[in-house]
């Protein structure tokens, strides 16, 4: 970290300090944050990262000077991440006669409320200082018989059901600092930066609404859209990924095999894939020779509306007018909201999924033809069904090379050609990272030899998606018999449900997993701009 340049700080106009400054040295949990791009990093402004730049902060630290999020740093003697200006040896911040509103004013928070209607200030109750409960806390409702002024429950803003009651001391340090806040230089300053007010936490309890500020930010004339910075996706933003599919779930209980990590990955050999962050959503993009489109619909907790539209914008200026732009596995559960917002919604080919139960079972006429196939394999020899090794790997693409020369020679559509050709990098990708990707991979031999191998992964608690599936053609009941175990497995490991994805447009495909009996076809949409 670069060393604090010896100059002299003006001070800005600072706010009151409610917790003392011998607290904070002893603290362990502010200005540290368990992941680099962590959504609570302290926000400068334009003007706020031209004074911590002055005060000797390293520019780089700044990804956006008129601004942004302040980027962290690897905590050298510990885990997580640093604020760049906090010195751990010392417990001290090196601008702090500097330092940004967002820090000034902690632990109180800005943020909207959970529908966004309202900018509210917040206690955070992750202080040590005042969840401890000094300065009173937890004495306020017995000593004034209100709850705090223009808040509500706290147990319905807060979203817990039991929260910490705020102090008389805390409820009146809110007050003057919503005072300041909403004073006209401070409200010029956020309505110029109106990322510099957080999204809702539901661990944090909100003290006061802010009247003048989401007025004022609400008729204030809208600001130019600064296109967001896509940032080119590799195998270490896995974590990210699957941390706002989770956080996207909350609103969704959708079963498509769309929503992880690996089916996309696979594919970067025909995609570059690409995330931005826009509107604190997570948006996932690839792009081919004629475009970039969204794979997902926006990654987060919240309305659609704002981020939708920052992604459109930044589709439609990469695009350059080319119809490529979309939005592609948009569930049934998502499908009102995208008509509602005005968006025309198409659908695609659904999902094929199945009572994992009953492919194990191959019980009763439905499933003749599958049962007589494994036990047909079950005769001919020793078949071992094992999980798939390194040593495996070049076994596997030589199967998957006859696999394609079998599949070439029965006459294929042309789109079947077509995927034939791009499915060597995406199996070759699954093979050699298949960790890193949170697949499971099996293999099957008969006799000693590798007949079959197939990869999944985990879509839910109760689902589990067959990602990829190779078997030699000529050997009959190979694909059934491993596809069968696989299942076996699943059900072993408490899952409910096999997703095996789509028919990928081909008629050949859907077919064979018709055969199998799907309980459900789950619907898929993509959405575009009404034209």
């Amino acid at each position: 970290m670069p060393p604090t340049r010896e100059i002299r700080l003006t001070p800005v106009a600072s706010l009151p300090q409610l917790v003392p400054s011998h607290a904070c040295f002893r603290c362990d949990v502010c200005c540290r944050f368990p992941e680099s791009d962590s959504f609570l990093r302290p926000y400068f402004t334009g003007e706020e990262t031209r004074r911590a730049i002055d005060a000797g902060l390293d520019s780089s630290f700044f990804p956006d000077p008129d601004g942004g999020q302040i980027e962290l740093t690897p905590n050298q003697h510990g885990e997580g991440y640093l604020c760049p200006a906090f010195d751990p040896g010392t417990a001290h911040c090196r601008i702090y006669a500097v330092r940004p509103l967002d820090c000034q004013i902690y632990p109180l928070a800005l943020m909207w409320n959970q529908d966004r209607s309202q900018v509210v200030l917040g206690w955070d109750q992750k202080c040590p200082f005042l969840a401890g409960g000094a300065g009173d806390s937890g004495a306020h409702q017995q000593a004034t018989g209100r709850e705090p002024h223009d808040a509500g429950s706290p147990a319905m803003q807060s979203g817990r059901a039991t929260p910490l009651s705020p102090s008389p001391s805390l409820v009146e340090y809110a007050e003057s600092i919503a005072e300041r806040v909403e004073g006209e230089d401070t409200l010029k300053s956020i309505i110029a930066n109106p990322r510099v007010i957080g999204p809702y936490q539901d661990d944090v309890v909100i003290l006061r609404r802010l009247r003048h500020l989401t007025a004022a930010i609400s008729v204030a004339p809208a600001l130019p859209r600064r296109s967001a910075k896509l940032t080119a996706l590799t195998l270490d933003h896995r974590p990210l990924v699957e941390q706002a599919l989770i956080s996207a779930g909350e609103t969704m209980g959708t079963t498509l095999s769309a929503y992880a990590f690996a089916p996309h990955y696979i594919w970067r050999s025909l995609f570059r894939y690409w995330w931005a962050e826009i509107e604190e959503h997570l948006c996932l993009f690839a792009e081919h020779e004629d475009g970039l489109f969204m794979v997902l619909p926006p990654l987060g907790p919240g309305p659609l509306s704002l981020p939708l539209a920052g992604a459109f914008d930044l589709m439609r200026e990469h695009n350059h007018g080319s119809g490529v732009t979309r939005v592609e596995n948009i569930p049934e559960e998502l499908k009102p909201t995208f008509e509602a917002l005005g968006y025309r919604v198409d659908p695609k080919d659904p999902d094929f999924l199945y009572g994992a139960a009953d492919l194990v079972a191959l019980a009763g006429d439905a499933y003749k033809s599958q049962r007589a196939d494994c036990n047909r394999l079950a005769r001919t020899g020793q078949i071992q069904y094992e999980p798939f090794c390194d040593r495996d790997l070049q076994p596997c693409l030589a199967l998957l090379h006859l696999w394609r020369r079998q599949k070439s020679a029965t006459g294929l559509e042309t789109i079947g050609r077509h995927m034939l050709n791009d499915a060597e990098a995406a199996h070759r990708e699954a093979l050699l990272h298949h960790g890193a990707l949170g697949l499971i991979g099996r293999v099957l031999r008969v006799n000693g030899a590798l007949q079959g191998y197939t990869f999944g992964y985990e879509r839910s608690p109760s689902v589990f998606c067959v990602l990829l599936e190779i078997a030699d053609r000529t050997v009959r009941g190979v694909a059934q018999t491993l596809f069968r175990e696989f299942c076996r497995e699943a059900v072993d490991r408490g899952y409910q449900f096999i997703n095996t994805m789509d028919a990928c447009g081909l008629p050949s495909v859907a077919q064979s997993k018709r055969a199998y009996r799907p309980i459900a076809m789950v619907p898929s949409y993509t959405a575009s701009e009404q034209r």
